[in-house]
């Protein structure tokens, strides 16, 4: 899974201004906004967006966070960029697509089996080992030019 997904627990509010199925930002209640991540590029989370109603659902990519304000890329894991009124939820929510990313590859086995661990071979976004953890990957692993890869002082990154 990409280290660039942020989460933050039980994140919940509710949209200040109703926004067009076009609005490339939406504005939450007053002073909530900090319930959510603070952000730096290339760093993101998803919402979902859902009418008071529950008959509507959208999933946003948040790419930017000012406040109370989300920059905002619509309709992401196949919802369809929908318009939401004053008062609609906007929650952080752990998606399908999250999931699938987190675990679509970490174990892999025939049957019952739970025999095999799956890497990419090639590394295309910098990466930074988290602080106080060593890593490891199955090689050969090719770094995309002008991607850098950062190991903390004192640790490892093993290629086998």
């Amino acid at each position: 899974m990409s280290s660039n997904y942020l989460f933050t627990n039980n994140a919940a509010t509710t949209l200040a201004s109703g926004i067009t199925n076009v609005a490339t930002s939406l504005t939450v209640a007053t002073t909530t906004g900090g319930q959510f991540p603070a952000i730096t590029s290339p760093n993101f989370f998803y919402c979902t967006l859902q009418n008071v109603a529950g008959t509507l659902v959208e999933i946003v990519k948040v790419t930017a966070r000012a406040g109370d304000v989300f920059t905002i890329v619509r309709g992401q894991e196949s919802t369809v960029a929908s318009a939401f009124s004053t008062s609609d939820k906007v929650e952080l929510r752990l998606t399908a697509g999250e999931l699938t990313k987190l675990f679509g590859s970490v174990i892999q086995g025939g049957g019952t089996d739970a025999a095999f661990v799956e890497n990419d071979t090639t590394i295309t976004s910098n990466y930074t080992l988290t602080t106080g953890r060593n890593a490891m990957s199955t090689g050969p692993i090719t770094v995309s030019g002008g991607v850098t890869v950062t190991i903390p002082s004192g640790k490892r990154w093993l290629v086998l």
